[in-house]
Formats: structure tokens, C-alpha cells, sequence
């Protein structure tokens, strides 16, 4: 090599190593990290990995899952009105399919009424298990996350009233009657501070763009935490209807940021149809929360656990996870 060259990185040549202190070189293809990157592809497109034995094999190794309803569940009416409990879902990996499980399980220890479980993009399948009075939707807009209940119940018409839960919320106590008097009811809510995203990018996209642009600005709304409510089909209906909140919407939330803007875009839209009850919410600010935002406990039990002790009142316990 020249002297101009002396500097570039040249590659070792392993035949002036000897034999037995030369490196072992393990090809990409067998690397361990790459072959558990593998395990985790969809086979074939659009159908997730099976990653549990089903619960009805005989292999040693199964994962016993209930599933069936606790004898004391019974089906959730109120006012003549009957409801459906949806579940959202996003399963990267084994942990995360554990949420929905328990999510589920939650709803059956208290109520029989049909849960339908929307898959929103997820990396794996699921138990082999099966559900009781429960379909699984996997959805046709990868990201659209807390909008999809809204979308595919508006979609489908499958009760009156729909509770919408994340994987990440279980069910701890029966609600309450006076849980369950309003038309639409967020789970939690947040301040619109300042500091806070403006919804105005999606805004703009609605009915009534102009009107809802000006709300926002001046009027006192609160954002839905998660997304997630108790809501009568009639008044998705109606947001459908005034504002094309729904169907506009679905073709664009895509990431996270998406998300977080859709709470409050959520919030301002409802707020201005005149639906939101003085409380905001049925459990209060969610910064409220014992520990909220904060990854304390790795289970759904775990969560639930630390949320009774602290003594907070709420027929939903949340598990915070990063995802």
C-alpha cells in the first residue's frame, strides 16, 4: 500500500491468523437476534405468527387460558340499551398479547354482552383459545388505532351503546348506574394546555372546519384520554354525519403523534356538538391517576393490584406500557 493510502481501513486478512485464535464467524442467517427477527414475520402477508400452542392441543407445554364467563357475569343493559365492549389491540410481542387477554378476561369475570377485539396492525397472533360471544376484526387501516372502534361501530351497528377499552385497560368492579347515564362519556380526560399539540391540521379536514377552528381557540374543551368512552351509536352516528369525523380521519392517523392529536380533535368536536357532560369524564383527569404514565408494573394483575390500594375510585384500572 502506498503511503498516501497507509490510513484506509483495510480489511484482515484471517489467513495470517492462526487456526485456533482466529474468530468464529457466524453467518447473518443464524445469528441469533436475526433468527428471532424472523420468528416475528407475518406468514403468509396479512395473517400474524401463531406463537401459543392452542389451548385445546395436548402438548405439555399448552397455555391454559380461560375464557368462558365467571358464573356471576351477567349481560350489561341499562335504560333498555344494550351494549358491546371493544377491545383495540396492537401486539408486538408475547407481553403485550398477555393485555388483551386479561382486558378480556376483565369483562368476563362481570358481563356476558358481546366484545368484539379490532386488531390494529399487530406483529403476532394470538391464543388459540375459543372466545365466547367474541369476533376478531383485523383492521384495513394499519395506524388508525383509537379510531377504529368508532369507525368499524358506526360500520356495523352492533348495539346501542359501545364500551371502548384499550389492551391496556381491565375491567375491576361492575359499573355503576349513575357510570352510565350519559350519551357519550370519556373514560378520562386532559386539560388543553397550552404547551399541548393544536389539533388544527385535522380540523381543517372536517365539516364545519371554520366553526370547530374557532372553538378550539376560545372555548374551555377537554381532550379523551386514549380515545377511549362509553358512546351510543346514534351519537357516533351524528358525529359522522355533522363533521365526517370518522370516515375522514380513519385514511390519515397513521403514528403516534396522529394519535395524541386525534385525543384532542376528539375532544374539541364533541365538545362542540354540545355532548360533553360538565364532568368531562366518568373517572376524572387522567394526571390524577395513581403513578400515571409511569411503566411501575410489568402485569395487567400488577396494576390492578396497586390501583385498589391506592384508593382510587375507578371501574377501569390502567397498565402503562411504552409501545
Amino acid at each position: 500500500m502506498s503511503w498516501v493510502n497507509r490510513n484506509l481501513p483495510r480489511k484482515r486478512d484471517l489467513t495470517q491468523i492462526p487456526v485456533e485464535y482466529r474468530p468464529t464467524i457466524i453467518p447473518r442467517d443464524q445469528q441469533p437476534l436475526v433468527v428471532q427477527s424472523e420468528q416475528f414475520k407475518m406468514v403468509p402477508p396479512e395473517v400474524p405468527q401463531n406463537v401459543y400452542p392452542s389451548i385445546s392441543s395436548d402438548s405439555s407445554n399448552k397455555r391454559t387460558v380461560s375464557f368462558a364467563p365467571a358464573p356471576q357475569a351477567k349481560e350489561l343493559r341499562h335504560d333498555e340499551r344494550t351494549y358491546v365492549f371493544v377491545i383495540l389491540r396492537h401486539i408486538r410481542t408475547t407481553k403485550d398479547n398477555d393485555l388483551w387477554i386479561a382486558a378480556y378476561q376483565s369483562i368476563r369475570q362481570y358481563y356476558t354482552n358481546q366484545i368484539m377485539i379490532i386488531d390494529d396492525n399487530s406483529r403476532l397472533n394470538t391464543v388459540n383459545g375459543k372466545l365466547v360471544n367474541t369476533e376478531v376484526i383485523y383492521s384495513d387501516f394499519p395506524g388508525a388505532g383509537e379510531l377504529l372502534p368508532y369507525y368499524y361501530f358506526l360500520k356495523n351497528h352492533w348495539a346501542d351503546r359501545m364500551v371502548f377499552l384499550h389492551d391496556s385497560m381491565s375491567l375491576v368492579r361492575p359499573f355503576r348506574t349513575d357510570e352510565l347515564q350519559a350519551g357519550i362519556q370519556f373514560h378520562w380526560h386532559f386539560t388543553n394546555k397550552q404547551e399541548d399539540r393544536p389539533p388544527n391540521t385535522y380540523l381543517t379536514m372536517l365539516n364545519q372546519a371554520d366553526n370547530l377552528l374557532a372553538f378550539a381557540q376560545t372555548s374551555s374543551w377537554r381532550g379523551c384520554f386514549g380515545g377511549a368512552s362509553i358512546v351510543d351509536y346514534e351519537i357516533v352516528e351524528r358525529l359522522e354525519d355533522e363533521y365526517r369525523l370518522f370516515s375522514t380521519l380513519v385514511r390519515v392517523i397513521r403514528t403516534r403523534a396522529d394519535r395524541e392529536r386525534l385525543e384532542r380533535v376528539l375532544g374539541v368536536v364533541v365538545a362542540h356538538a354540545g355532548l360533553l357532560s360538565p364532568t368531562y369524564s366518568t373517572f376524572g383527569d387522567i394526571m390524577e391517576y395513581p403513578n400515571a404514565f409511569e411503566s411501575l408494573y410489568p402485569t395487567s394483575a400488577a396494576a390492578v393490584d396497586a390501583m385498589k390500594q391506592s384508593g382510587y375510585h375507578s371501574a377501569i384500572a390502567k397498565i402503562w406500557r411504552g409501545r
